[in-house]
C-alpha cells in the first residue's frame, strides 16, 4: 500500500520512516516548492540519529498541488489548528474509500476532520514518542514511546493497512477517545506551564510549580469526569509528575512553538478544555487563564 503523509513535522517524518521500514510506499505531501527543495537538498531522505549514527530512510515527496488523484491511504500529522485547511487542500485527490489516520495533539478538531472526510473510514491515534528535529528532515528521538490507534468513524477496530507491521508495535485501541483524553490531560498540564516558564518537562517536579500544577490537574480531572472519561488509575497530578520525570530533559512541543515564534496548539488543548468546562457549567479558571495568556502571545506572533 501507499501512504501519503500530510504534515511533515517531527511526528510526520518519524512515521514516514516507520511506515517505510514496515515495507510501505511513502510520499510526503509538502506545502510548497520551497519545502520540496529543502527535502531534495537533504538527499530526498529522512535521517534519524541513533547512538551517534544516522539511519536514512528514502521516501518520495511532492507538493500538495502536484499530488495525483486517487490517494488511497492518508496520514494526517499537521498541527491541530491546520487540520481543516490542510485536509481541504488535499481532499479532492483522496479516494472516496481511502483509509485516513489522524495522529495529532489536542481534541475537538478530530470530529471536524471526520465531517470533512466523510464517507471515508477514519482512525485516530495518540503517541508518546518523543522526537525533535535538528533540521527539517533530521530527527533526534527522545524515546520510542507508545502509539495507540483506534476507530473514529466508519472503520473496524483493527489497524489500517500496514500499521500492524510497524515497529515499535502500534496498539489497536477500541476506546481511542478515552486515550485522546488521557493524552490531552497530560499535555494540558505540562505544555502551557513549560511554555510560559520556559522550562523543561522535568522542572515541573520542583516545589515552585506544585500548587499551580495540582490545581490545574484537579480542573482537568473534573472536566474529564463530567464528560464521562476515566483518565488514569491514580490522580492526574501523580501521572503528570511521572511523565515529567520520564521526559525530564524534553522540551514540550508548545515550548518549541512559543520559543520559535510559531502558533501553538493551545486552542485545542487548554482552549478546548476551557470551552468544554463552560459548556458543562464547571469552573476552570486556571485552564482559561493559561489559554488566554498563550493565545494572546500567538496573536502577537501572527500580527
Amino acid at each position: 500500500m501507499h501512504w501519503h503523509i500530510l504534515g511533515a513535522g517531527a511526528i510526520g517524518c518519524l512515521y514516514a520512516a516507520r511506515l517505510a521500514s514496515a515495507g510501505c510506499r511513502v510520499t510526503l505531501l509538502l506545502r510548497n516548492s520551497q519545502r520540496l527543495d529543502a527535502f531534495h537538498a537533504a538527499d530526498s531522505a529522512i535521517s534519524i540519529s541513533r547512538d551517534g549514527e544516522y539511519a536514512r530512510y528514502a521516501v518520495a515527496a511532492q507538493t500538495v498541488s502536484d499530488a495525483e488523484p486517487g490517494i488511497s491511504h492518508l496520514l494526517v500529522t499537521t498541527k491541530a489548528h491546520e487540520s481543516e485547511s490542510a485536509i481541504s487542500s488535499i481532499l479532492p485527490k483522496v479516494a472516496a474509500d481511502a483509509q485516513v489516520v489522524l495522529l495529532q495533539n489536542g481534541a475537538g478538531h478530530q470530529h471536524h476532520s471526520v465531517q470533512l472526510l466523510a464517507p471515508r473510514p477514519v482512525w485516530a491515534g495518540v503517541t508518546t514518542a518523543g522526537v525533535r528535529r535538528s533540521d527539517s528532515f533530521t530527527l533526534l528521538p527522545a524515546g520510542a514511546g507508545t502509539t495507540r490507534l483506534g476507530p473514529l468513524a466508519r472503520c473496524p477496530a483493527s489497524l489500517p493497512d500496514g500499521w500492524a507491521r510497524i515497529e515499535p508495535p502500534v496498539i489497536a485501541d477500541a476506546q481511542i477517545e478515552n486515550a485522546i483524553w488521557q493524552k490531552l490531560a497530560v499535555n494540558a498540564a505540562i505544555n502551557p506551564l513549560t511554555a510560559i516558564h520556559g522550562c523543561l518537562n522535568g522542572d515541573l517536579q520542583n516545589d515552585q510549580y506544585r500548587d499551580t500544577l495540582e490545581t490545574l490537574c484537579r480542573e482537568i480531572e473534573s472536566i474529564a469526569t463530567r464528560c464521562g472519561y476515566h483518565l488514569f488509575d491514580r490522580p492526574l497530578y501523580e501521572q503528570v509528575l511521572e511523565v515529567a520525570r520520564q521526559t525530564a530533559l524534553n522540551r514540550s512541543s508548545m515550548l518549541e512553538d512559543v520559543s520559535q515564534g510559531r502558533r501553538s496548539e493551545i486552542e485545542f488543548i487548554n482552549g478546548f478544555l476551557a470551552r468544554t468546562a463552560r459548556e458543562q457549567a464547571i469552573d476552570a479558571p486556571l485552564n482559561l487563564a493559561l489559554y488566554e495568556q498563550i493565545a494572546a502571545q500567538d496573536s502577537k506572533e501572527s500580527a
